[in-house]
């Protein structure tokens, strides 16, 4: 198959998964996928890696839930010194039940 490679990063990755280990939340303008500019501080807690695409997957303070960013949509970054209150061994597994809890839901 033609896979588009990623598009470079605005962001130093890995100063992202730093972030994660440290729980140091980002602040971060970001393109939605209309297009429109949005300002968020996120709680990274896990990166992913896809063919084409990468995401960080967080705890957005705006939204009060779990969001996936596109790094390619991320315009930049500010690496705040402060750090989120709830542990990432706690928000990656809260993350993933609710992943799940998407998916398995009952056909009607």
């Amino acid at each position: 198959p033609n896979l588009t490679p990623c598009e470079p990063d605005a962001l130093d990755m890995g100063r992202v998964r730093a972030w994660i280990r440290i729980q140091g939340k980002l602040k971060i303008q970001y393109n939605d996928n209309d297009g429109r500019d949005s300002h968020r501080v996120i709680w990274p807690i896990a990166v992913a890696y896809f063919e084409t695409v990468r995401l960080i997957v967080a705890w957005c303070e705006l939204r009060q839930a779990f969001r996936n960013f596109r790094t390619d949509r991320i315009k930049s970054a500010d690496f705040l010194e402060e750090t989120f209150p709830m542990r990432t061994e706690v928000l990656r597994p809260a993350w993933l039940e609710e992943e799940k809890s998407k998916y398995s839901k009952p056909a009607i």
